[in-house]
């Protein structure tokens, strides 16, 4: 390719992103954003201590599936800029939300919103964690409501997960990661 038709190519595609429309803002229902003072607060440490230990949510479906309705809440509101520059964060959140959504079945495709919502309704669902999968609609959840329900009930360690739920933690706790200067590993004489 000629260096005008690159320069004109690479333009182009500087250009669709300009373009391209923001993530719509989420929110979050009120059963995912009890335990403290603003949602974004709630979702973030509720995610974090749901990924950080799955295994005391197993057999506990509805904890879950807020969880996940907290993490795809953070997902998008964190990167979205109106929290401040979040660094690193957001790649890893999207990275722990693709990871859930592939443990669950959700396709990649999705609108976050719809499935916070689908994830609250079932996990507060009048009857409790057998009205649960009834909930999840199937376009939404092409393995079936009952599938993904017995899936949150049994959610494995999900490294990714873990990893950009207690990042975002810190970094909302603590301020942003210090960055790492390369020329302290040099030998000192």
């Amino acid at each position: 390719m000629s260096r005008p038709a690159l320069g004109l190519a690479l333009g182009l595609v500087l250009a669709g992103c300009a373009l391209a429309p923001p993530t719509p803002p989420v929110t979050l229902p009120a059963a995912a954003a009890r335990g403290a003072p603003a949602p974004a607060t709630a979702a973030i440490r509720g995610a974090a201590a749901a990924f950080s230990a799955p295994e005391r949510l197993h057999g506990r479906p509805a904890l879950a599936a807020l969880a996940v309705a907290q993490l795809e809440y953070i997902a998008v509101e964190l990167p979205s800029g109106r929290f401040g520059d979040v660094g690193m964060v957001s790649p890893s959140l999207l990275a722990a939300r693709d990871e859930v959504r592939g443990a669950l079945g959700i396709p990649s495709t999705a609108p976050p919103q719809a499935v916070i919502d689908a994830m609250a309704a079932a996990a507060t669902a009048p009857g409790g964690d057998p009205a649960g999968p009834a909930a999840l609609p199937p376009g939404l959840f092409p393995l079936g409501g009952a599938e993904v329900w017995r899936r949150l009930g049994q959610l494995p360690r999900l490294p990714q997960a873990n990893a950009g739920t207690l990042r975002a933690l810190r970094h909302w706790e603590f301020g942003p990661e210090e960055p790492f200067e390369m020329s302290s590993l040099s030998r000192r004489r």
